[in-house]
């Protein structure tokens, strides 16, 4: 069980005024923005991801370990609309033209790997290398995991870099803020946090 989102930001906040208070956090996403985008990507956002959202829209510039820069609400849903009407575009494609791959015979479950996006899935944090961190919006047993989506590689939800949840996701940022995980180390510059192993 991870810990509270607030107590996780409170950490965060904590942190940054002792060390970067020239860092600002940016403000709570509005309540009325939250569902207009739940309803323009088709599900309910997990509650830990609407807390977080509800206490700061974003989060400054790799502020999760290691390169994790959390996005704001409208960037979000830009995101996730230009990668689902892209997919929408390539399976249309491809049921025009099966010399490239054959999807009709990719087996159930499968469908995601094959295509490296669901409409599912919620971009939540960007790299700047073209990684994105997305949150799981289908019910079941990943819901509200936190993967990894790298345009070289097939989409994941396990492994290093993933976490259970955006809960769990905050805490391990202030934990790794706070020097409880020493496999991480923050350096502040003027663009935003440096992690060093």
């Amino acid at each position: 069980m991870s810990a509270p989102v607030a107590a996780s930001w409170d950490r965060i906040e904590k942190w940054l005024g002792s060390n970067a208070s020239d860092i600002p956090l940016p403000a709570p996403a509005a309540v009325p923005a939250l569902a207009a985008a739940e309803v323009a990507v088709g599900y309910a956002f997990p509650r830990d991801l609407v807390e977080s959202l509800l206490r700061h829209d974003g989060a400054p510039r790799s502020l999760v370990p290691s390169r994790w820069t959390l996005l704001p609400l409208d960037t979000a849903v830009d995101t996730w609309r230009r990668n689902t009407e892209e997919l929408a575009a390539r399976q249309a494609a491809e049921v025009d033209d099966m010399s490239d791959e054959d999807w009709s015979e990719v087996e159930e479950g499968e469908e995601d790997a094959f295509w490296g996006w669901s409409p599912a899935w919620l971009p939540i944090a960007v790299d700047g290398s073209g990684c994105h961190l997305v949150v799981e919006l289908r019910e079941g047993s990943r819901h509200g995991a936190v993967g990894v989506l790298d345009p070289e590689s097939n989409p994941r939800f396990e492994g290093s870099g993933t976490w259970p949840s955006t809960a769990a996701l905050l805490e391990g940022t202030a934990n790794a803020l706070h020097g409880d995980v020493p496999v991480w180390k923050p350096t502040i510059e003027s663009w935003g946090i440096d992690w060093t192993r």
